[in-house]
């Protein structure tokens, strides 16, 4: 079974990334798996944007995603539950978080709502699930077993 399952979860949707979280810890209970969150901001790779930006709405943007994920886990996740915050392209931090933790399981969302987008480039979930080096569950249309 899973020992360790990493989490994706963009804190800007705290309802699903609730509900990924508790799919995934159904699945953790089953081995008693640890799980670690991760939220990756966008990063400022482009020397252009870079230069757009100030160092300071870098910060607080930090700041507040940080904040934002520290409250999460306070509301929605048991004990021992530990987050990151990375920066960069979302897939490629997914995957080096998992990489890094030496993760056995990325539980992520895909939202079909994309579809547009995903003409032009794939999700990040396809892309997790393309490049990832353990195994990827991708959940689809997750609901509240309230």
């Amino acid at each position: 079974m899973f020992k360790k399952i990493l989490v994706p979860v963009d804190i800007d949707y705290p309802d699903t990334a609730a509900l990924v979280y508790r799919k995934a810890k159904s699945i953790a209970e089953l081995s008693q798996a640890d799980i670690h969150l991760v939220t990756v901001m966008p990063g400022f790779s482009m020397p252009m944007v870079a230069a757009m930006v100030p160092e300071d709405v870098r910060q607080q943007a930090a700041a507040r995603i940080m904040a934002a994920q520290e409250q999460f886990v306070t509301d929605n996740c048991d004990p021992g539950v530990t987050a990151s915050l990375r920066t960069g392209k979302n897939w490629e931090e997914i995957i080096r978080a998992a990489d890094e933790w030496q993760a056995d399981l990325i539980v992520v969302y895909h939202n079909r709502h994309r579809e547009v987008n995903e003409v032009f480039s794939q999700s990040c979930s396809q892309r997790v699930t393309d490049h990832a080096n353990c195994s990827v569950l991708r959940l689809r249309k997750v609901q509240s077993s309230k």
